[in-house]
C-alpha cells in the first residue's frame, strides 16, 4: 500500500469514529464493525459486518458510513462490503466502547483482586465495601465486634484498623500478616 494511501486509511477511519450506531451510542470504529479498507485509486473498499444479521440500522449505517469516507480528501467513490466472517461479538470492541456500555465490571473485579490494598489509614467500612472478604478476615483476627448489625454502618465509617486495634487490644502486625496471607498488601504510613 502507498503511503498516500495509509494516509486516506487512517483519515477514514478518523471519520469513521463519527458514525455513531444510534442504539448503541458507540461509534462503528469502536464497536469493531470495521473489518477493512481498501483503496483503488479515489475509490474506498470498505469491509464491514454488524452486529446483528438482519440489523434494523444497516441501511442508516451504510448511508452515513458512505457520507463520513467521502469526506476524506481524494476519495470520490465508496462501496462497502457487508461481510459475516469472523462473526461480530463483543470481544472486537475497544476497551473505551466496553467501558461506555458497562460491560467492563468483570475486568474490574478482576483488577481489583489483582491490586487489593488494604490502607490503614481508612475508614474500616470503607474497605469492607471495597472487599468481600475483609469483614471476615478481620473477624477472625479478632474484631469481632465487626460483625454486630449496624456498628459497621455507623463506628466503621471514622473507624481505622489501627484505632480498632488499639481498642480491642489486638497487634497490628497479626492483622497485616492475615491479610498479606490473603493476597493484600498493606498500607501502614
Amino acid at each position: 500500500m502507498r503511503e498516500e494511501n495509509i494516509k486516506q486509511v487512517d483519515q477514514i477511519m478518523t471519520a469513521l469514529t463519527q458514525v455513531i450506531d444510534p442504539e448503541l451510542q458507540v461509534d462503528v470504529v469502536n464497536l469493531g464493525l470495521i473489518y477493512g479498507i481498501d483503496i483503488e485509486e479515489e475509490k474506498a473498499t470498505i469491509k464491514m459486518t454488524l452486529t446483528i444479521m438482519g440489523c434494523p440500522l444497516s441501511d442508516y449505517l451504510q448511508n452515513s458510513i458512505q457520507k463520513a469516507v467521502l469526506q476524506v480528501d481524494g476519495i470520490n467513490e465508496c462501496e462497502i462490503q457487508l461481510v459475516w466472517y469472523p462473526v461480530w461479538s463483543p470481544e472486537r470492541m475497544s476497551r473505551a466502547a466496553k467501558e461506555q456500555l458497562g460491560m467492563q465490571e468483570e475486568k474490574k473485579a478482576e483488577s481489583q483482586n489483582k491490586d487489593k490494598i488494604i490502607d490503614f489509614n481508612l475508614p474500616i467500612k470503607k474497605m469492607a465495601d471495597k472487599y468481600p472478604d475483609f469483614v471476615q478476615i478481620m473477624y477472625d483476627c479478632g474484631f469481632t465486634r465487626i460483625k454486630i448489625p449496624g456498628l459497621l454502618n455507623t463506628a466503621g465509617r471514622v473507624m481505622t484498623i489501627p484505632l480498632g486495634a488499639q481498642a480491642m487490644k489486638i497487634d497490628l502486625t497479626k492483622v497485616k500478616k492475615a491479610f498479606e496471607e490473603k493476597g493484600y498488601k498493606v498500607i501502614n504510613d
